[in-house]
């Protein structure tokens, strides 16, 4: 028996079903009742309960795709803040997709630190340790653009089903958007339109948890379209 609606709000410690369900990431079972471990988003699909979070820091997955900054370089590659608790490694070998002699290569030809790249996060190893990959399509330094920042857990909602939401923030915003898993997110655009999706981004943010979203966003970017 489903005690919650899909989608309904709820905090840690509540009931959201009993009996042979299968359970996922934000729940816990006691027996046959499943109660929630985070303040969160039900996602009911067919027997599969979960929990969305609605808070939380970043915690990487291989396969991620992150916006990271560079904050060290050291001699077999570059350290990188991926906005998580957990700073990430990039090694040269895994960003130029070549080998490479230790010490033949002047690493800051190709990165430096405060430089801004977009990577996948190549494996992460039972004590957090994260390496990242680069130099494939999509992937390395990313140029101009407005960087923001928001709850890694609203990064879905950014998306919304089947992209609708970024849709909406592309072709309304009138701005081109690079969205990662690490809850940061590269605008390009007039600065007037990147202003515009930055005010819609933590509108998101902060309604994550409402419907009808994506209709309002877009009404809301189409409405300031006119005075820009």
């Amino acid at each position: 028996m489903i005690m919650v609606e899909n989608r309904e709000l709820v905090v840690p410690g509540q009931q959201l079903a009993e009996g042979d369900y299968l359970v996922s990431d934000g729940v816990f079972r006691e027996g046959k009742r499943i109660f929630s471990t985070v303040v969160g988003l039900v996602d009911i699909k067919g027997r599969r309960i979960r929990v969305i979070p609605l808070q939380g820091p970043y915690v990487p997955k291989e396969g991620d795709l992150v916006i990271g900054v560079i904050v060290d370089v050291h001699p077999l590659g570059w350290i990188v803040d991926i906005n998580s608790p957990y700073l990430a490694n990039l090694l040269v070998q895994d960003y130029l997709q070549r080998k490479v002699t230790p010490g033949r290569e002047n690493l800051k030809r190709f990165l430096q630190v405060k430089d801004v790249v977009v990577l996948r996060v190549k494996r992460v190893d039972e004590k957090k340790q994260v390496l990242l990959e680069g130099g494939k399509p999509g992937l390395g330094k990313l140029k101009g653009g407005k960087l923001v920042e928001i709850s890694p857990m609203k990064i879905p909602r950014v998306l919304g089903k089947k992209g609708s939401m970024l849709s909406v923030l592309q072709k309304s915003g009138r701005c081109r958007l690079l969205v990662a898993n690490n809850g940061r997110i590269m605008i390009w655009g007039s600065d007037g339109d990147v202003a515009r999706v930055t005010d819609a981004l933590k509108k998101i943010e902060r309604e994550a948890h409402t419907t009808g979203l994506t209709d309002r966003i877009k009404l809301m970017l189409e409405e300031t379209k006119e005075v820009n």
